[in-house]
């Protein structure tokens, strides 16, 4: 079959075709995963995100949430810190995060936001310079797929990994010192601390 480019319903077809692929390919290449448990893996792991992991969402922050904001006359406003938790469970469990971060006195202190509060952030700072709804869907569906759902929540079997967000505001100054502990119903704590000098 040979399509016509010239013709603009032909046109609007590959476009649309092009979209869904892009969008399935994203779907099957996000954090949120889920494999089968493994006893040989820790049931809790938690680590800094690397740049470019997050490069797999998007280069600009318009289309990628985990990119920092930047406006021409004031350049970044904000600063993420993400970490990716990693659960290995046997059973369905309910899970707790607590986090806290610490800056210097006369600094902003960085906050970690739930899933909806980050895509309620997204949104604002997006919309600075208009909204556009494509853009939105396509922020808050990365969101839902790769972020904690809250910081309580229950967990099916399985393997899953999930990115958590510290948001900064300026100005930003060092070292910021970041601590994320994951609590599982069993009691059993995880520890993860952090320091960006």
């Amino acid at each position: 079959m040979i399509l016509n480019l010239k013709n603009e319903e032909n046109r609007r077809s590959i476009i649309w075709l092009g979209k869904l692929i892009i969008i399935v390919l994203f779907l099957f290449n996000s954090c949120a995963t889920k494999k089968a448990y493994d006893s040989m893996i820790a049931p809790v792991s938690i680590l800094h995100v690397p740049e470019a992991e997050l490069a797999n969402y998007g280069a600009n922050s318009s289309a990628n949430p985990y990119r920092e904001p930047r406006k021409l006359i004031f350049g970044q406003s904000y600063e993420f810190y993400m970490v990716k938790i990693s659960l290995n469970l046997e059973s369905k469990t309910r899970i707790r995060i607590e986090t806290a971060s610490k800056a210097p006195i006369d600094a902003n202190v960085p906050i970690a936001y739930s899933q909806k509060e980050f895509i309620r952030f997204c949104d604002i700072i997006s919309n600075e310079g208009g909204p556009d709804s494509a853009e939105y869907e396509k922020r808050k569906a990365i969101i839902e797929r790769t972020m904690i759902p809250a910081f309580d929540f229950s967990e099916s079997p399985g393997q899953h990994d999930y990115y958590l967000v510290f948001v900064n505001k300026r100005p930003f100054k060092r070292p910021i010192y970041y601590e994320v502990r994951v609590i599982l119903e069993n009691g059993e704590s995880f520890l993860f601390n952090d320091s960006v000098e």
